[in-house]
């Protein structure tokens, strides 16, 4: 799986390289046509308000919503109009919010989107997430292993081992990981899926060995530990970047607000909005590279492949 993967980016490398379960969502609200009607050119907000935009980001680490602070309030600068949070504990819920037209623009993941779309949600990519300074969108799935494990190699080795996974609707925390070890002939038992929720906390469980000494996190959460002789590396893949994507339902000069703002965009672009950077921001978000929805087709080529073992992606 992991040279589907590889041959799947080099074929997207020349549009532009990068890198929950929802098995039943409610049906759009009848509310959320705010002050207009969609089908006739108007748009429709979630909140019902077209002074109000509801933003969402996944709870993959601990205070996410903060940490995407400075984004909300750029896109209040862009389009003028307040910007609330919407709360999610996990994955399904943003999924979920997305089908049901209770998000007006959210950041997830590329797996989140294909299944957000799978769920019935009608929505398009802004953007996809920039981590390194003068990068192309991408980021990286890690698999790493506790320094005790030291008959640990290759991902041929963690069969038959506990596996710690960040949650089954992560990208890199599991849709990528399970491909990649079924490419290298390896089967997850049920009983033997660890599941950590977010990224950093994956990371230092494997670190600290509790439930597991092998598993996968994002690059941005393991290659601290990595660094710090917590953890080593097995093995890295580039995937698909996480987009920033938008109802289709929006009116269109607020859409155009958005693409022509956030695609495209560096770090400059949101201070000279008069946004300050957090550190969080500061240190692994450099901006938007614009992208469209053919740029996830690696993710479904992928979901298609892993299906019998990924629950998520029959969704």
């Amino acid at each position: 799986m992991q040279s589907t993967i590889k041959r799947g980016l080099a074929i997207a490398a020349g549009l532009t390289l990068a890198f929950g379960l929802a098995a039943c969502a409610s049906s759009p609200a009848d509310s959320a046509t705010g002050d207009g009607d969609a089908a006739s050119g108007e748009g429709a907000f979630a909140s019902g308000n077209s002074d109000t935009l509801v933003f969402a980001v996944l709870p993959d680490h601990e205070g996410a919503d903060q940490d995407a602070q400075p984004i909300a309030d750029w896109i209040s600068a862009i389009t003028g109009k307040e910007v609330e949070f919407f709360q999610a504990t996990d994955y399904t819920a943003v999924v979920q919010g997305l089908a049901a037209d209770q998000i007006d623009i959210a950041q997830i993941s590329a797996f989140t989107y294909f299944q957000s779309q799978n769920a019935g949600a009608d929505i398009e990519p802004i953007g996809a997430q920039i981590t390194q300074d003068g990068a192309e969108p991408g980021y990286y799935s890690v698999a790493v292993k506790n320094p005790a494990a030291t008959e640990v190699s290759s991902l041929e080795d963690f069969a038959d081992r506990p596996v710690c996974f960040v949650n089954p609707t992560s990208t890199s925390g599991f849709a990528v990981p399970m491909g990649g070890l079924l490419e290298a002939g390896v089967t997850v038992a049920e009983d033997n899926r660890f599941f950590g929720e977010e990224h950093d906390l994956n990371a230092r469980k494997v670190a600290e060995g509790s439930d597991c000494q092998v598993g996968f996190a994002q690059d941005i959460d393991a290659d601290p530990l990595i660094e710090s002789g917590e953890l080593e590396e097995v093995t890295r893949v580039l995937v698909p970047a996480a987009p920033i994507v938008m109802q289709a339902a929006l009116p269109q000069d607020v859409k155009d607000q958005l693409t022509d703002a956030l695609a495209d965009s560096t770090q400059a672009d949101l201070t000279d909005a008069g946004v300050e950077l957090n550190e969080f921001l500061t240190d692994g978000w450099f901006g938007f590279g614009a992208v469209d929805d053919a740029y996830y087709d690696l993710i479904r080529t992928l979901c298609s492949e892993i299906a019998d073992e990924v629950e998520a992606c029959r969704a």
